[in-house]
C-alpha cells in the first residue's frame, strides 16, 4: 500500500483520493499472498457455453465480460452471438415458400446435405431440400447456391450429388458452389463459412433444410461466422437472412426451444470452437458459484466542476470482480451523490449488486464557484461639472446557465467607494446607482464591482466619462 501511495503522489488530489479508496477495497479483498490464475480465452468460451446451456445468464455475461478484457473484438463478437442465439431459441419463422425481398446481389442459398443412398444417388430427404433450392434459384436468378456435404457414397459426396441434381434441374454451373469437406452440421457451418469468407462479394445467405434442423443449423452458422472473424481478426458483414424450410415437424420454430435441444446445440458449438473437452468437463462437474469480491471504479474524466455545471460521467467505468480477480465484467453501476448545487469537495458513491451482494466504490470531486461577468453602462458619456448626475447600470451574469448571481454591487468613483446596491429581483442580476455630481472637470472612472456570493465569483467593470465646464 505504501508503494501505491508513492506512485500516486503526482496525481491530482481528487484522483488520488479515489485511487486510494479503490486500492484499499481491493487490498482487503485480495490478500497479499493471493495468486490469481487468469483463465484462457478457450476456458472462458467453454464456461460461457456451459452457462448459456444451463440458463445462467448472469454468469454467462461475466465470462463474456472477462473475455472482452483480453480482446474487445472477441468479446463483442461473442456478446452479439449469444444474443442472436437466444433469439433463435425463443422462436424462428419457417418459410415454406421462397421468401421475397432478399438481396438481388451477393446472396447465397446454402443447401444442407443429407445422407445419400447406397448407390450414391440423393436420398428422398436430400431431394426435398434440393427442390427448394431449385425454386430459390429460379426466383433469384443472380443468387448463388452452395451445396454443403462431404459424406461420400460410391465415391460421390453429398455436395457432388446435389450439384448434379441441380444441374439437371436447370441451374447453371456458374451459379453453383460445392463444399465437400463436412460430415455433420458442424462441418456444414464451419467449411461453408470459410468458403464464403474468401470472396467479399458474398454478403448474405439463407439456409435450406428441414424445419426440425434449421434452428440448430442457424446457431452453428452464426457461430461459424464468429470463428472466421476470430481467425482473421477482421469484421465480416455477411448476414443470415430468411430461411427456406421443408416442414417435417409441424411446430418447429414455435415457442421456446426445449432445454435438451439447447444443450445439444451448445455441445455442437463447443466442438466448433475446439473447446469440447473443457465444456464436457464442466457438464460432468458443475463449477463452483461465482463470488462477487470487489468493485473496480475508473473515475470519470471530469472531477472538477463549477456550481450548477452539468455532471459529465464520460470516462466512468465500473467493473465487477469475481473470485478475487479471476473474472470481471463491465457493469452499469448505480451512481449517487453527484451534485453541483453547492461549493466544496464532494463524494459520489458507485454501487453494484450481484445476487444480493452489494459492493461500493467512491469518487471524490470538487465544485467551485461559477464565474461571473459584470458589464457597466453609464446613462451618459459626458457630464456637466457640478450639475449632471450620471447613473451607472451594472448587469451581472453567471457563465453557467441556470445559476443566478445574488448579493450586491459596490460602486466607486475614481477608486473611492460611493455606494452599494442589492441586485434586483424584478430585473435579475441588475443594479443601478445614481452618482452625485462631480465638481472636477476631466475624465473620471466609474466602477461597478460585484462582490460575489456563495455560488458565484466576484467581477467588475469600469467605464470612463468626461466631465466638462
Amino acid at each position: 500500500m505504501t508503494h501505491l501511495k508513492r506512485l500516486l503522489v503526482r496525481l491530482p488530489i481528487a484522483v488520488v483520493a479515489l485511487a486510494l479508496t479503490i486500492a484499499s477495497a481491493l487490498v482487503s479483498a485480495l490478500p497479499s499472498h493471493a495468486v490469481v490464475v487468469a483463465p484462457s480465452r478457450e476456458a472462458l468460451k467453454a464456461r460461457a457455453l456451459y452457462y448459456f446451456a444451463t440458463a445462467q445468464s448472469a454468469e454467462r455475461s461475466v465470462m463474456i465480460g472477462t473475455l472482452s478484457t483480453r480482446s474487445a473484438f472477441e468479446g463483442r463478437l461473442w456478446s452479439d452471438f449469444v444474443s442472436t442465439w437466444a433469439r433463435i431459441n425463443a422462436s424462428m419463422t419457417m418459410n415454406t415458400a421462397v421468401p421475397s425481398g432478399l438481396p438481388k446481389k451477393g446472396h447465397v442459398f446454402i443447401v444442407l446435405g443429407s445422407g445419400l443412398k447406397s448407390s450414391g444417388a440423393v436420398s428422398a430427404k436430400f431431394e426435398r431440400r434440393l427442390r427448394l433450392a431449385a425454386k430459390a434459384a429460379k426466383a433469384y436468378p443472380t443468387a448463388t447456391v452452395l451445396i454443403s456435404g462431404g459424406a461420400a457414397r460410391r465415391g460421390r459426396t453429398e455436395a457432388e450429388a446435389g450439384y448434379r441434381w441441380l444441374r439437371k434441374a436447370g441451374v447453371k454451373a456458374s451459379r453453383l458452389l460445392r463444399e465437400s469437406r463436412s460430415s455433420s452440421t458442424i462441418g456444414n457451418a464451419k467449411y461453408s463459412m470459410e468458403l464464403l469468407s474468401r470472396d467479399s462479394g458474398y454478403t448474405s445467405y439463407s439456409l435450406i433444410s428441414d424445419s426440425s434442423h434449421l434452428r440448430r443449423a442457424s446457431v452453428l452458422f452464426e457461430a461459424a461466422e464468429v470463428l472466421v472473424q476470430e481467425r482473421t481478426g477482421r469484421s465480416w458483414g455477411i448476414k443470415r437472412l430468411a430461411n427456406l424450410a421443408h416442414i417435417d415437424m409441424a411446430r418447429a420454430g414455435h415457442g421456446q426451444l426445449r432445454a435438451s435441444s439447447v444443450k445439444i446445440a451448445a455441445e455442437n458449438v463447443a466442438s466448433l470452437f475446439s473447446v469440447l473437452s473443457q465444456y464436457r468437463a464442466l457438464v460432468a462437474k458443475k463449477p463452483a458459484k461465482l463470488t462477487f469480491t470487489a468493485l473496480q471504479v475508473t473515475p470519470p474524466s471530469t472531477l472538477s466542476y463549477h456550481v450548477g455545471q452539468k455532471v459529465n460521467t464520460k470516462g466512468l467505468v465500473t467493473r465487477a470482480v469475481f473470485n478475487k480477480g479471476t473474472y470481471s465484467q463491465p457493469v452499469s453501476a448505480k451512481v449517487t451523490g453527484f451534485d453541483t448545487a453547492t461549493v466544496g469537495t464532494r463524494r459520489a458513491t458507485v454501487s453494484y449488486t450481484y445476487r444480493g451482494v452489494t459492493l461500493t466504490g467512491r469518487c471524490d470531486y470538487r465544485v467551485t464557484k461559477a464565474a461571473s461577468v459584470t458589464t457597466a453602462k453609464p446613462s451618459a458619456a459626458t457630464a456637466t461639472r457640478s450639475r449632471t448626475r450620471v447613473t451607472l447600470t451594472a448587469t451581472v451574469k453567471s457563465q453557467v446557465a441556470g445559476v443566478t448571481p445574488k448579493g450586491s454591487v459596490r460602486f466607486y468613483l475614481d477608486g473611492v467607494r460611493v455606494g452599494d446596491v442589492v441586485l434586483g429581483s424584478a430585473r435579475q442580476g441588475v443594479a443601478a446607482f445614481r452618482y452625485p455630481t462631480i465638481a472636477t472637470a476631466g475624465s473620471h472612472r466609474l466602477t461597478a464591482r460585484y462582490r460575489g456570493d456563495a455560488r458565484v465569483t466576484a467581477s467588475y467593470e469600469s467605464v470612463i466619462i468626461i466631465v466638462k465646464g
